[in-house]
């Protein structure tokens, strides 16, 4: 017998399925034909040509030992690889963005040499693990979405500049202390005699090869081309001995089960993980939303949560530091062929020999090399379309990315988190409360409405005034709402009749009943009917409860802004038109 058993049409039990839901890439690998095993192992191979350069190149960019940039790639892509939602076709990883907030944290907190940085990253990628497993259990996917894509696209933009400014020393050979932007560039200067030309010049062109091949050799893993030359040339040449910096010697071995060290000051520390789980899993639910719509998989945003807070409790605890899903690594997956959670698994393994049996010619290693695959990851990271987007598209969300930006660069990139959430949080609230309204009429050879911004030539009505407000009215615009509708009023002295477009409200709270009340008695003051036409859900029952119903008139509500105009007219000709809504309930009609 299996392990499963059918005790109905339809529905399976036993402990496989129980299996399954808490390790879905699991079934995946166990449900996978034996033909694609070996194609499901080569693309892992792939995998880990990429992830190896990558691993090393945000270990340097940390100031951790070299061999933690492995670590990060084994034991956390395995785990993910069994337990994350989107395992069959997603691989985790280090993130630039998300590094660079660890980075930023250990400096912050004055952690200072290798092993204290490596300590107190690590506490940092426990705590991330933690709130996420916490937001899963509280359901609270969707604070991800806090970052919004403008500010987001200023947000990575920021990285990449400071990213960029960070790969000075490596790729001249100063070892800079100013911080910031400007003040490197300055100090570089002054020191211009200590720049060796010849690490100058390998950083250059190893840069120039990326481009190159990410540009014109896709499919060919740029960061493994540039680890294989530069370490060909480092041996070749002897670069060491020529002043060039090496990596140096990298301790061989798989990571071993490690309780990260008490650091202190946990309260500074617990901010600094709640912007960095923010930005990591929101970079992780969005890669895994853009290549499950490739792939045809469904997005779930709580699930994937769990996942990286699994695999960031497995990094904690393994020697490595925070992981999400990665972009590159995914994109080699997908893109070669890969379809189970198989090629995450193989990856891992692959990554874990290289630690136990490579790490000899990774010592000969440039420094410049990693530099110039962090320069070159820098430049993926600001996208310049999406900011050409911006500025035809909307000119206040290019400001925000803007905004976003500046405070990363002078402010700072652990400081950028609360920046790029306040500025969303803040784009939120100002289009809330100012959101867009207008005067309506018939559009020509048509009984629909649009407002006269959309189309000038639309047809008024004669003496009948059709408004639209662009929102729910509720205590952010409730009072503004009412000074449009008096605005618009004022600019037609001739109106007898105000027919409100309410098609796009859901929902109105005690204070825009309020307002609706004041604004209906200064329009009976007036001898200005009011008709009401749409609205919907929550708005209506308010509508109804709120005794607004009774104060505009049953029969001058109506179901659509085009029947409650049709009505004014009549009424305004002198004829007899009543309205179609009439509640059936206490709460009015849905």
């Amino acid at each position: 017998m299996g392990s499963g058993s059918t005790d109905s049409p339809g529905r399976v039990t036993g402990f496989a399925p129980r299996l399954w839901r808490v390790a879905p890439g699991l079934e995946s690998i166990v449900s996978l034909p034996r033909s694609l095993i070996p194609t499901e192992i080569v693309v892992g191979m792939s995998v880990a040509a990429i992830a190896v350069p990558g691993g090393l190149a945000m270990a340097q960019l940390m100031g951790v030992p070299a061999q933690v940039g492995l670590y990060a790639c084994i034991v956390p892509a395995l785990v993910y690889a069994l337990v994350g939602p989107s395992s069959r076709f997603m691989v985790v990883g280090p993130d630039t963005a998300t590094c660079m907030l660890l980075a930023a944290s250990a400096t912050t907190f004055g952690a200072v040499g290798p092993e204290a940085r490596m300590d107190l990253i690590a506490v940092l990628t426990l705590l991330v693990g933690m709130l996420c497993l916490v937001a899963y259990f509280a359901r609270l996917g969707l604070i991800c979405t806090l970052i919004s894509r403008p500010v987001l696209l200023g947000y990575l933009a920021g990285v990449a500049a400071t990213l960029l400014f960070d790969q000075l020393s490596p790729l001249t050979g100063v070892k800079l202390e100013a911080p910031g932007l400007l003040r490197p560039l300055i100090e570089l200067a002054r020191r211009y005699a200590e720049i060796n030309g010849l690490t100058v010049g390998l950083g250059i062109s190893l840069f120039v090869v990326l481009r190159l091949v990410k540009r014109y050799l896709r499919p060919i893993p740029g960061p493994i081309v540039v680890l294989v030359l530069a370490i060909s040339a480092s041996w070749w040449f002897d670069l060491g001995r020529l002043g060039v910096a090496l990596v140096g010697a990298v301790p061989s071995g798989l990571p071993s089960f490690r309780v990260p060290e008490n650091p202190g000051h946990w309260t500074g520390l617990f901010k600094a993980a709640v912007g960095i789980m923010v930005v990591s899993a929101s970079s992780g639910i969005i890669t895994a939303r853009a290549f499950g719509e490739y792939v045809g998989a469904r997005s779930r945003p709580n699930q994937e949560l769990a996942g990286f807070g699994m695999a960031n409790l497995a990094s904690a605890f393994f020697q490595g530091f925070a992981v999400t899903g990665s972009d590159s690594r995914t994109a080699a997956a997908v893109s070669s062929g890969g379809r189970s959670a198989l090629v995450g698994v193989a990856a891992a393994v692959f990554v874990g020999f290289v630690a136990v049996f490579l790490v000899g010619p990774i010592a000969l290693l440039p420094s410049a090399a990693l530099a110039a695959i962090l320069a070159s990851a820098a430049v993926d990271l600001v996208d310049i379309q999406g900011f050409r987007d911006l500025a035809r598209i909307n000119r206040h969300e290019l400001v925000l990315a803007l905004v976003a930006v500046v405070g990363v660069i002078w402010i700072g990139v652990l400081e950028g988190v609360v920046i790029a959430v306040g500025a969303t949080l803040a784009h939120l609230v100002v289009m809330a409360a100012r959101p867009r309204d207008g005067v309506m009429g018939r559009a020509p050879g048509s009984r629909s409405l649009v407002t006269l911004r959309r189309d000038p030539t639309a047809r008024q009505s004669d003496q009948i005034l059709v408004y639209l407000f662009e929102s729910s009215p509720f205590f952010v615009n409730a009072d503004y709402f009412g000074d449009r509708v008096r605005l618009a009023l004022k600019a037609e002295p001739r109106t007898r009749f105000l027919v409100l477009d309410t098609s796009v409200m859901m929902h109105a709270d005690s204070m825009a009943v309020s307002v609706f009340t004041k604004l209906i008695e200064e329009l009976e003051e007036r001898g200005i009917v009011l008709m009401i036409g749409g609205g919907h859900g929550r708005f209506r029952e308010i509508l109804y409860r709120s005794g607004l119903a009774e104060m505009v008139g049953l029969d001058h509500i109506f179901t659509t802004p085009e029947e409650a105009l049709v009505a004014a007219e009549a009424m305004r000709d002198g004829e007899t038109q009543v309205g179609v809504d009439r509640p059936f309930t206490t709460s009015g009609p849905r």
